[in-house]
């Protein structure tokens, strides 16, 4: 942890406030404005970020919805042990992690890997039986060190919440580690989770990872007894076990009810409940585009980012194959007509996203013309997609 040179009248602070602002960014609060996070970027499916959206910036930052929207495997995997809490760890949850590790790097060893503990202890035990394996298993030794032979930022590391800042990787891997004691009971002891600003660890910990999570964890969500601890980092890590537990098992209803929970303001169920239109022209374009027979799912997203209407590929229903923007209330919202029209239709086309927008103005004058567009725009794609496969298939 960097340490700060800026000098501070101690009169102004009382020692706890010392001891949380040793770090150079707690520091750098306490003399330069502080600005809102707008966009996310870092991770490639919105699951990654949601919970972290909800729980900590009221869905504020702008995630692109997922193109694939009903993705198998989900990028958040949920992996059950058998563990025991036991002198602060769990071994056979760390036996579990490292098999895990040695398994996703026979799978692609060049996707980045990044282990996370709940405690130090954990991690410690983590790191000991990663040398015993490499020690015993010729194969793993090799992955491994290969790995740990690239760029800094490539290699595997295996770290505690306390010190995880900063550190990005394709796939984290997080060793939940709370178990039942041998007498069978759920001790609610959190450590730093449990501490003032413990939920702030768990923020930084669940957003560390682009492609994936992996939660192994020997707890149920429901085992934990959340009711009568004094901060809030408790009430959050069991949400964030239910979320990554629901995402895992496709839950798209639990999901919402979960991020519902942690984000009263927001309706994040609404998609569920009833159809949401921004303007009258968008309701008629839903309606005919689904009397042309296509599917079309309406305000696609779980941040205030929403595509007005997506339609739903007609040959794979697990994803989209178009995202239509009209000029509603989410395009009017946007403070510059650059954030409207550029940024945004490239963030959208980074993640996947094919984007078709209508004028409202053009609807009014000829909406048939604008439904032979897409019309024909959805059978381009789907013959360029015909195209491409079988040029795969003749290599």
């Amino acid at each position: 942890m960097f340490k700060g040179g800026i000098q501070i009248d101690e009169d102004d602070v009382d020692e706890d406030d010392m001891f949380v602002s040793e770090s150079l960014l707690n520091l750098a609060k306490r003399v330069f404005p502080s600005k809102m996070l707008q966009w996310h970027y870092r991770s490639k499916s919105e699951e990654l970020i949601n919970f972290s959206n909800h729980a900590y910036y009221n869905g504020n930052i702008q995630i692109a919805p997922n193109v694939e929207h009903l993705k198998n495997p989900a990028a958040i995997h949920w992996r059950k042990v058998d563990g025991k809490w036991i002198n602060q760890c769990n071994e056979v949850e760390a036996k579990e992690v490292v098999l895990l590790l040695k398994e996703l790097l026979q799978k692609d060893a060049t996707r980045s890997i990044g282990i996370i503990s709940f405690n130090a202890k954990q991690q410690d035990k983590i790191l000991d039986y990663i040398d015993m394996l490499a020690e015993e298993d010729e194969e793993f030794n090799t992955l491994y060190h290969q790995v740990m032979g690239k760029d800094l930022d490539e290699q595997i590391f295996v770290k505690n919440i306390e010190n995880v800042q900063g550190d990005e990787r394709d796939i984290i891997i997080f060793s939940v580690g709370y178990a039942k004691a041998e007498n069978g009971r759920v001790y609610n002891r959190f450590g730093p989770l449990g501490q003032q600003g413990g939920e702030n660890r768990l923020n930084v910990a669940v957003t560390r990872s682009k492609e994936a999570i992996y939660v192994v964890s020997s707890i149920e969500p429901n085992e934990l007894d959340v009711s009568k601890t004094k901060n809030v980092g408790p009430k959050y890590f069991k949400s964030y076990l239910e979320y990554a537990q629901a995402v895992s098992n496709l839950q798209k209803e639990r999901i919402g009810a979960v991020l519902s929970e942690l984000n009263e303001e927001m309706n994040t169920q609404r998609q569920e409940k009833a159809l949401h239109f921004d303007s009258p022209f968008e309701t008629q374009v839903y309606e005919q585009l689904t009397e042309m027979g296509y599917k079309v799912d309406t305000q696609v997203g779980l941040s205030n980012y929403r595509i007005d209407l997506a339609v739903v590929h007609p040959e794979n229903e697990s994803r989209y194959i178009l995202g239509i923007e009209c000029d509603g209330a989410m395009y009017h919202s946007s403070p510059s007509a650059k954030e409207r029209d550029v940024y945004r239709q490239k963030f959208l086309e980074n993640k996947g996203w094919t984007i078709h927008r209508i004028w409202s103005r053009n609807w009014w004058k000829n909406p048939s013309a604008e439904l032979e567009e897409v019309d024909q725009l959805i059978k381009q794609i789907l013959e360029k997609e015909k195209n491409h496969k079988n040029v795969q298939q003749m290599m």
